[in-house]
């Protein structure tokens, strides 16, 4: 789908969003919230693979009643019990999200290319969808056998010029014993694709300046569509300049340190061990 640009700010039809759903609406104003929304929609809307096995089970009529109800005014659920159905029913997870969700969002994303949806119900539709991927977030991680190992991905934010610490965290966690993977220099569009061939369980990303937490909360977003099972990590000095910048940027948790970095990782992966040994 185009990356169409979002209609003016100055729509008055913007009264009407009260709340969207989104971590980030509280902490940012409305033009930043409104581009985080396109992000949302665009992001998830180009996951749709109507031609791949998983789609087939997810048909024309379940996934046009998935974008109605998205776009339903508030307050209502009916497009959550939707998908938490279809989830009980058996429905495998990539056709959950590939088939069924990615393919609302993508219809709701052309009808809104066509001006036939008004941006307040895009914007609702937007929280609707990244409430709908957090509760269904155990859907999308892999629980196997083998017990989670010391693996992550640090990355530079898009954008952050400053490498040093980063570099130094990655290598002080290499010492440990960690396996990491260190990128650097992507812009959004080549963190996305590396991220894509990797397909890591945890990403670290870190950024500085202040200026950077619209472009990480975008990136974040980016990350979650493609990657709706990870877990993010988010580091560096802008966790302690930007004091909300947790519920900004729709990060998991975040740290200001190896030693915090290390523990968080760990913490995370005593879970996935622990839903790990309750499953099988």
């Amino acid at each position: 789908m185009t990356r169409s640009r979002l209609p003016d700010m100055d729509d008055p039809e913007l009264a009407r969003v009260t709340d969207t759903g989104l971590p980030f609406e509280t902490a940012l104003n409305a033009s930043q919230v409104q581009l985080l929304a396109q992000e949302v929609i665009l992001r998830v809307a180009a996951q749709a693979r109507e031609l791949r096995a998983e789609a087939r089970l997810a048909s024309v009529a379940r996934v046009e009643h998935l974008a109605e109800a998205l776009l339903a005014p508030a307050p209502d659920d009916t497009a959550a019990g939707l998908v938490r159905d279809a989830r009980l029913a058996g429905m495998a997870a990539d056709t959950l999200y590939h088939g069924l969700l990615a393919g609302a969002v993508k219809t709701i994303g052309q009808a809104w290319s066509r001006g036939e949806v008004a941006l307040p119900d895009v914007m609702r539709a937007s929280g609707r969808v990244w409430r709908i991927m957090r509760d269904l977030r155990d859907v999308f991680v892999e629980i196997t056998a083998r017990k989670p190992g010391q693996r992550a991905v640090l990355a530079l934010c898009p954008g952050e010029c400053h490498t040093i610490g980063l570099t130094m965290t990655a290598d002080d966690l290499r010492r440990r014993g960690w396996e990491i993977e260190l990128l650097m220099g992507y812009d959004d569009e080549g963190l996305i694709e590396r991220l894509e061939e990797s397909l890591p369980t945890t990403v670290a990303i870190a950024a500085t300046n202040d200026d950077l937490a619209l472009p990480l909360a975008r990136t974040i977003v980016a990350i979650r569509a493609h990657l709706p099972g990870v877990w993010v990590l988010l580091g560096g000095q802008i966790v302690v300049s930007v004091p909300d910048i947790l519920n900004i940027s729709g990060a998991d948790a975040m740290a200001n340190s190896a030693d915090d970095a290390e523990r968080a990782m760990l913490d995370h992966f005593a879970e996935l061990e622990a839903r790990r040994t309750n499953r099988l």
